[in-house]
């Protein structure tokens, strides 16, 4: 499969550097994960490396980024659960923005620094919770969320009871503007009512990205 200049950037951070070393133990023990914008599920990838028992619901919005993805994971088939969706608060068609130099920057934001683009699609997004009741899933070992942006959005509104049956969250987060430091503060305190353990670790590259990775 060729890959882009940024796309082996991103491979080489998930697979060379382990960027989620973190929480390599806890996949070694887990069963169900969620992989919410999966792009090319590079991350879901890594998962299996360290558990093949693992059964993985990928949610990818783009369409190109989803068909690409089927050849990188067609050997995996058994353990994955594929939706061309994104899983939001709330059911509804939404406009993502397609960067397509770097296909893992596509976004429902569209600014310089983040995913200057001209060209949009139009995405189905289902509601996160109405899926989960729908598969009949009581627990999920661990959620992770890495949506360009959004990530206050869907975390700040969505149904709570994901906190009570997710035992380990991650998600990147972007404060890019002053009053996202805000939105970062309520999140984090609306974390802390379902987590006991809650670490955030910077990106060496910028101070205002990052991942959170709260476990009970």
């Amino acid at each position: 499969m060729n890959l882009s200049k940024y796309e082996q950037a991103l491979h080489y951070e998930i697979f060379i550097n382990e960027e989620y070393h973190i929480i390599k133990e806890k996949l070694q023990k887990s069963k169900i994960i969620f992989d919410i914008w999966s792009h090319l599920w590079f991350f879901s990838l890594w998962c299996l490396k360290q558990n093949l028992d693992l059964k993985i619901h990928i949610f990818e919005a783009s369409k190109e980024n989803f068909e690409k993805s089927n050849a990188l994971l067609k050997d995996y088939e058994k353990n994955i659960i594929f939706n061309n969706v994104f899983v939001d608060y709330e059911k509804n068609i939404k406009e993502i923005w397609i960067n397509q130099e770097k296909s893992m920057q596509t976004s429902f934001y569209n600014n310089q620094f983040l995913c200057f683009s001209n060209e949009k699609e139009n995405v189905k997004c289902i509601n996160l919770m109405e899926y989960i009741k729908e598969n009949n899933i009581k627990n999920i070992d661990l959620v992770k969320i890495d949506i360009e942006w959004y990530e206050f959005e869907l975390l700040s509104n969505i149904n709570e009871k994901i906190f009570t049956i997710t035992k380990t969250l991650i998600f990147e987060y972007h404060i890019l503007f002053p009053d996202f430091n805000l939105k970062f503060e309520l999140l984090q305190n609306k974390l802390k009512k379902y987590y006991k353990k809650i670490k955030i670790q910077e990106s060496k590259y910028n101070k205002n990205i990052g991942l959170i990775v709260c476990e009970n």
